[in-house]
């Protein structure tokens, strides 16, 4: 640099503080800017949800059961219109299985040969339709058929995680929209209690 530039440099030099000094000064003065955070919600805090899969399950498989009440309580589930009713037992999410007691076969002996006894005269042990969900295991409802008819003037039970239902002389069609109904009033207090 020449010496006849100098004094050209000092004045550009100067004049450059004297910017930097003013935009210091300015932000100095400008007010910071003001985050405003918004107050809490004032909304009550929400239920929790359950965890019942009868309340969050969806697709539903019915097992082979007697008297063809299994297509009967599909069809009844599938007016209802609350799951989705399958044919695949497998990733469902609630499962319909019936326990059938078995009678054993009596036998009594006839000039050396044995031959099966006939029915007992007492009524046979009830059956039992249940829904398990289908992860876990774990029944979540029940019904017991009673082989005897309704009494007079017998009230509906109150909806219960376990039922029984009288079943003497219905029909499969008859027993499948009993137990669906039953099943429905149950999961209906489940909502308005908030599934406990």
């Amino acid at each position: 640099m020449t010496l006849q530039n100098r004094p050209a440099l000092r004045i550009v030099l100067a004049a450059l503080a004297v910017i930097a000094f003013r935009s210091e000064v300015r932000a100095q003065q400008a007010p910071a800017p003001v985050v405003r955070v918004p107050p809490p919600s004032q909304a009550p805090p929400a239920a929790p949800k359950s965890n019942n899969r009868l309340l969050t399950g969806k697709l539903i498989y019915v097992a082979p059961m007697p008297n063809n009440l299994d297509r009967w309580l599909q069809e009844d589930l599938r007016t209802w219109g609350r799951y989705r009713v399958t044919s695949n037992p497998e990733g469902v999410d609630l499962e319909v299985d019936a326990a059938v007691p078995e009678r054993q076969t009596r036998y009594r002996e006839r000039h050396g040969v044995p031959m099966p006894k006939g029915e007992p005269k007492k009524p046979p042990r009830e059956t039992s339709i249940s829904i398990v969900d289908w992860t876990t295991g774990e029944q979540l409802w029940s019904a017991t058929l009673l082989n005897r008819n309704p009494k007079a003037n017998e009230a509906a039970p109150a909806p219960a995680q376990s039922v029984e239902i009288p079943a003497r002389d219905l029909t499969s069609d008859q027993l499948a929209l009993k137990i669906t109904r039953e099943l429905e009033r149950y999961v209906e207090q489940l909502e308005s209690s908030g599934g406990h």
